[in-house]
């Protein structure tokens, strides 16, 4: 004997209309694949990542108050004159912090992932290595962002408040190397702990190492107008790497 339950008013059974909108409600499973990546790295890195934070942004407003100190002591005559005249880099202090942090991000990030053999697992999943290391790099790229971003806003802030339009330009052209080479170390760094064969990882650090070396060069303002666009293509070629090197290593290359 069968119960029949007739639906009550304020249900509603789904009908054949709704049924696709539903479906298209719930994410996919590479949507949710990025959302369960970002929670577990998140979890991982959070405590370093607001210790680089909270360093980064202490170090940047530092700088931004010695350059008011700056024009506290010396009228804007001076140091303007020390900006277009001599070149003086305010912010020089900062340049190499993104690198440091791109590294250190890296290594946090992959190091543990490679060494206990725990990525193996992972790039076997249905979804594929590609797409498995593509979500990695991802979270730590926004990761890497949201260091760096915080010193850009105060560096931008402070340079609108005590310079001309003109040094916005000149400013922006003058950071974009040293942040670029934070995105270039982090996409290297993860290259080199997913690489299986030792020789491909020295192939790797010295060629890394050599380029990396060409977003310090600079010591003046304007320098790298001509090059820095292809700074930034080479910097967007290597997110490349870290897939090649995963496929060869859960190939066992």
């Amino acid at each position: 004997m069968h119960l029949l339950v007739a639906p009550t008013a304020g249900s509603a059974s789904p009908t054949p209309g709704t049924a696709p909108q539903i479906a298209a409600e719930q994410p996919g499973p590479a949507r949710r694949f990025f959302r369960a990546t970002a929670y577990k790295e998140w979890i991982k890195l959070r405590l370093a990542w607001t210790l680089m934070a909270l360093g980064s942004i202490g170090f940047a407003a530092y700088l931004c108050l010695r350059l008011r100190q700056l024009h506290q002591f010396h009228d804007a005559v001076s140091v303007w004159s020390a900006w277009i005249f001599k070149g003086y880099l305010f912010f020089a202090p900062f340049r190499h912090l993104p690198l440091a942090a791109g590294v250190a991000l890296g290594l946090l990030q992959f190091l543990p992932e490679t060494s206990q053999r725990r990525i193996r697992l992972a790039l076997h999943l249905p979804l594929g290595e590609e797409r498995v290391i593509t979500h990695h790099l991802l979270v730590g790229l926004l990761l890497l962002t949201g260091l760096i971003a915080p010193a850009i806003v105060l560096f931008a802030m402070t340079g609108w408040r005590y310079f001309p339009l003109e040094f916005q330009r000149n400013l922006a052209l003058t950071l974009a190397p040293w942040f670029l080479a934070g995105y270039a170390g982090y996409l290297l760094t993860a290259t080199v702990l997913l690489e299986s064969a030792w020789r491909y990882r020295l192939f790797h650090l010295l060629l890394g190492g050599a380029a990396l070396r060409l977003f310090f060069l600079g010591e003046f303002y304007d320098v790298y107008q001509r090059i820095l666009p292809g700074l930034t293509l080479w910097t967007c070629a290597l997110f490349v790497l870290p897939l090649l090197s995963a496929y060869r290593f859960r190939k066992g290359l």
